[in-house]
C-alpha cells in the first residue's frame, strides 16, 4: 500500500468476484471498463520450475500484510470483505465483520467516533484534517448524526475522507472511502482504506506539550510568575493589573475560591516600584480574633499577662515600604475593621499597651471570596471600610467563564510538575477535549492540583482521556455510602448516580459522554436503562 498523498493504489473486488488493483486521485471515481488486463507474460522455464515458483497473491490477499485495515462496503451498507489488520485496529475479527451493516458496527460501538471526528473530501490530506484539530471547534451534525463515511462516498460519488478516534481501541485513524462503479455507471461498492494515525497523534502532542512547556518556562522567566490566559475577561484584568501597579492606590480582588486573587496580589507587586521591598500576606481568617490587634500591630512590653519581656513588633510594620495583602478580608471581626479603617485613614499605627503613633508606609492590597457589599447591607462590614478598600476593583472570573483559556492553564500546569518530578508527560488530543469539558467548580487551583495528580500518578507519558476522567471523577462520585444487596446492586446505584449528575451538570449527552470517557449510545442507553431522564435543555 502506498502512502497517503496525490495518488493512492487501492485493491477493489470486480463485479465477477475477483480481485486487482487501481489507480484513484486525479481520475477518481474511475468506470472498471476503462481497466485493461495486461496479457501475461511468457517464459521459458525447465520442468521443475513452476516447483519452486511462488504462490500468485491477489491485492486483496496482499493487504494482510500491510499495517492498514481495509474493507469493502455495498451502497445499502452491508461490508462484503475485510482484511487481517481489521482486528487489530478496530478490535473486531473479520470474519464478525463481514455480512454485518455498518449501521450495526456503529450500534456495537466499533465505528462510533469516541471525541475526535473531521471529515471532509478529496481536498483534505491528512496533515490537513490533523491541523483542523487545533483550528476548529468540533461542531457536531445538524441533524445529531455522526456521518458513515463509505455511504457518504458512495451517495456524492467522490472520495471521502476523515480522522476518527475509535471507542474500543482508542486508535486515532485515518479513513479514506473510495467509490467504485459498475460498467453502467453505477456505485457497485466503496473500499474503505483505515490507517492508524496513533503515534503521528502522540506525537503532535508530545510537540504541542513542549511547546506549552517553553511558552511557561519563557513566561516565568521574564516576570517571575505569570497570569496564563488571553481569554478577554483576563486580557482586561491584564490591563488594569498595567494600570494601577504603577500606583499605590489600594486594590480589591475579588473572586470565587481558587480563582488566582493571590497570583494577581503579586502581579501587581511585581509590577510596582515596590517591588523590591517586603511583601506580606496575612490571611485574616487564620488568625484568632483575641490574638489579631497585638498580631497586627505588635505589643509594648509588659502590654498584658503573658507578654514578652521585650518589645515585639506586628506584621504591618514588619512589612513598611512594602506591600500588604489582606486575605480573606471579610473574615475580620467587626472592632478590627474599626482599627483597620484608622490604619488605611491615617497611614499609622499604635502597639498594643502603647501611647505613641508609629508611621508607616504601606501599599494595601484586599482579597475576598465574598460579596463584600451584601456584607455591608448585611451589617456584618463597615460600610466606610468597604469604600476605603474598593478604591480599585478587581473581579476574577471563575474557570468556567474563561473560554479557551484552559489548554493552556493545563500546558502550563504540565510544565511546572513535570520539571518539578522529573517526567515527561503529555497530553493526548482527548486528554485536553475532557479538561475542557469540566466545569472546575474549584477553579484555576482545583485544575492545578488535578494536574499535579496526573505527573505524579502514572506510569506512561501519556495523559489520556480516561486518566483525567479517573483524576476528576474518581473521588467525586457519591456524595453518600450506598449499601446494596449484592456487588451488582451496589455498582448499578453507583453508576446511576455518576450519569445522573453528568447530564445534570452537561445538559449534553455528548460533553456527559466524553467527560466519562464513553460513547454517546452507551451513555444514552444507560440513561434509559436507569430510567434518567434528561433536563428539559437537552441537547443530543
Amino acid at each position: 500500500m502506498s502512502s497517503i498523498g496525490r495518488c493512492w493504489a487501492f485493491p477493489v473486488r470486480t463485479r465477477a468476484g475477483t480481485h486487482t488493483d487501481f489507480p484513484v486521485g486525479e481520475r477518481s471515481p474511475m468506470n472498471l471498463a476503462e481497466l485493461s488486463t495486461p496479457e501475461p507474460q511468457q517464459h521459458t522455464q525447465s520442468v521443475n520450475q513452476s516447483h519452486f515458483d511462488p504462490p500468485l497473491l491477489t491485492a486483496f490477499e496482499m493487504s494482510d500484510f500491510c499495517g492498514d485495515a481495509f474493507y469493502t462496503v455495498r451502497p445499502d451498507g452491508v461490508i462484503t470483505s475485510a482484511n487481517k489488520t481489521c482486528e487489530l485496529i478496530f478490535g473486531v475479527p473479520p470474519e464478525e465483520m463481514v455480512g454485518k451493516n455498518i449501521e450495526t458496527l456503529w450500534q456495537t460501538e466499533v465505528f462510533a467516533p469516541a471525541i475526535i471526528y473531521r471529515f471532509g473530501y478529496t481536498q483534505n490530506t491528512v496533515n490537513d484534517l490533523i491541523e483542523q484539530l487545533d483550528t476548529q471547534e468540533i461542531v457536531k451534525p445538524p441533524d445529531g448524526r455522526w456521518p458513515r463515511l463509505s455511504l457518504v462516498a458512495a451517495s456524492t460519488k467522490c472520495i471521502v475522507s476523515g480522522i476518527s478516534q475509535l471507542p474500543r481501541t482508542g486508535r486515532y485513524v485515518l479513513y479514506v472511502c473510495v467509490p467504485v462503479y459498475s460498467n453502467d455507471g453505477q456505485v457497485c461498492f466503496v473500499d474503505a482504506v483505515v490507517r492508524d494515525l496513533t503515534w503521528t497523534m502522540r506525537m503532535r502532542n508530545q510537540i504541542h506539550s513542549l511547546e506549552h512547556q517553553l511558552k511557561y518556562e519563557h513566561i516565568q522567566n521574564a516576570t517571575g510568575e505569570a497570569l496564563i490566559g488571553n481569554c478577554k475577561q483576563m486580557d482586561h484584568i491584564k490591563y488594569l493589573i498595567g494600570q494601577v501597579a504603577r500606583s499605590d492606590a489600594t486594590v480589591l480582588i475579588t473572586g470565587e475560591t481558587g480563582t488566582g486573587k493571590e497570583v494577581v496580589a503579586r502581579e501587581i507587586v511585581a509590577k510596582s516600584n515596590r517591588a523590591d521591598k517586603p511583601y506580606m500576606c496575612i490571611n485574616c481568617s487564620a488568625i484568632p480574633e483575641t490574638l489579631f490587634e497585638s498580631e497586627l500591630f505588635g505589643y509594648e512590653k509588659g502590654a498584658f499577662t503573658g507578654a514578652l519581656n521585650k518589645r515585639k513588633t506586628g506584621l504591618l510594620e514588619s512589612a513598611n515600604g512594602g506591600t500588604v495583602l489582606l486575605d480573606e478580608v471579610e473574615s475580620l471581626p467587626m472592632i478590627m475593621q474599626t482599627k483597620l479603617l484608622r490604619v488605611l485613614q491615617e497611614r499609622e499605627i499604635i502597639r498594643v499597651g502603647g501611647d505613641s503613633a508609629v508611621k508607616i508606609d504601606i501599599r494595601f492590597i484586599a482579597a475576598s471570596n465574598r460579596d463584600l457589599k451584601a456584607m455591608v447591607q448585611e451589617g456584618t462590614f463597615r460600610e466606610d471600610l468597604y469604600y476605603r478598600l474598593n478604591v480599585v476593583p478587581l473581579n476574577l472570573p471563575p474557570l468556567k467563564e474563561r473560554e479557551g483559556d484552559i489548554p493552556a492553564l493545563a500546558g502550563a500546569f504540565l510544565a511546572k510538575f513535570n520539571q518539578k518530578y522529573s517526567r515527561d508527560k503529555f497530553f493526548e488530543a482527548g486528554a485536553l477535549l475532557q479538561l475542557e469539558s469540566y466545569d472546575w467548580p474549584g477553579n484555576v487551583r482545583d485544575l492545578e492540583h488535578t494536574i499535579e495528580r496526573l505527573v505524579v500518578i502514572g506510569e506512561f507519558s501519556e495523559i489520556t482521556s480516561a486518566d483525567v476522567n479517573a483524576a476528576i471523577n474518581g473521588t467525586r462520585v457519591a456524595k453518600e455510602p450506598i449499601t446494596g444487596a449484592d456487588l451488582k446492586t451496589m455498582m448499578d446505584s453507583y453508576e446511576k448516580v455518576i450519569i445522573s449528575n453528568a447530564i445534570h451538570k452537561y445538559h449534553s449527552t455528548r460533553k456527559a459522554a466524553a467527560a466519562l470517557n464513553i460513547s454517546q449510545p452507551t451513555f444514552q442507553r444507560r440513561m434509559k436503562y436507569f430510567g434518567i431522564t434528561p433536563p428539559s435543555t437537552e441537547k443530543n
